[in-house]
């Protein structure tokens, strides 16, 4: 019987998967993707394995719709490099809030002493969840509905780069996108990791440009204004207070509550007379 959630990722020898599988019990299968030399490496830390060659995107493509019938029962789909630390835990909780809030596409935020692209990644202080317009090929998590709309993309560009970019486009307006500052993720390694050592043919300048050009009536330029980095919505964190500010907290709700109750007529009440 499956789990009710997937990650599919492709790992090199130096992959830190086998730390998502700590600390926790998993509510997630895994398929792994190996492509070093090794045979069967990983294959006893796999539900489903393979060995293949090749980019991140453009095989993550090739198994998803190869595998569509077992991958479209999954209610969520997590796409991570394999220089991410994270454990079990963690990766259950992010599945967790992918459900609960609904998202369409999201990511966990990085941690502060994580390499990274994109500052406005970096997890926020006392906040749970930011509902944005973007979030990055590192660590994307899909929703079914999402995977089934954006899955034709993956083979669109070799180095993945100007997917993070066209997704949004791609999805409908109702569709909620997501940094999950709740969860976490070490980013252990510089950008361009093994998999691009061993892939020498990639081009991402070059893809970007190809992307933008296959999807003439969208402006996917990262440099267009439409497309910065948003925060459309936040949920913080409750902070607690002394009690001094505790008690000064308190004593002004209670005045500003009571001076607007006055200004709203009572229920069954007359707006005019009050009667």
């Amino acid at each position: 019987m499956i789990k009710p959630f997937l990650i599919v990722a492709r790992v090199g020898d130096r992959s830190l998967h086998p730390h998502w599988l700590q600390d926790g019990a998993p509510m997630f299968d895994v398929f792994l993707s190996y492509f070093g030399d090794e045979p069967q490496k990983y294959r006893d830390q796999a539900t489903y394995y393979e060995q293949a060659k090749g980019g991140k995107w453009p095989e993550i493509g090739r198994i998803v719709e190869q595998n569509w019938d077992l991958i479209s029962q999954y209610k969520a789909v997590w796409f991570p490099d394999d220089d991410l630390l994270i454990n079990a835990s963690e990766i259950n909780r992010l599945f967790s809030f992918m459900l609960a809030f609904d998202l369409a596409l999201a990511q966990p935020a990085l941690s502060m002493d994580s390499y990274f692209s994109h500052s406005s990644l970096l997890v926020q202080h006392n906040s749970a969840l930011r509902l944005t317009n973007f979030i990055e090929v590192m660590a994307p998590v899909f929703s079914a509905k999402a995977l089934q709309t954006l899955r034709h993309t993956f083979k669109q560009s070799p180095s993945g780069w100007g997917l993070d970019n066209l997704w949004p486009h791609l999805l409908s307006a109702d569709d909620r996108i997501a940094v999950i500052d709740a969860v976490t993720v070490v980013h252990t390694r510089p950008l361009g990791g093994e998999l691009y050592k061993k892939n020498p043919d990639l081009h991402p300048a070059n893809d970007v440009r190809k992307l933008a050009e296959m999807y003439p009536e969208l402006d996917i330029s990262r440099s267009s204004f439409k497309n910065k980095f948003r925060v459309v919505a936040q949920l913080r964190y409750a902070i607690s207070h002394n009690p001094l500010s505790a008690f000064i907290l308190g004593k002004k709700q209670r005045i500003l509550s009571k001076k607007r109750s006055k200004q709203v007529t009572k229920y069954g009440q007359s707006p005019k007379t009050g009667v």
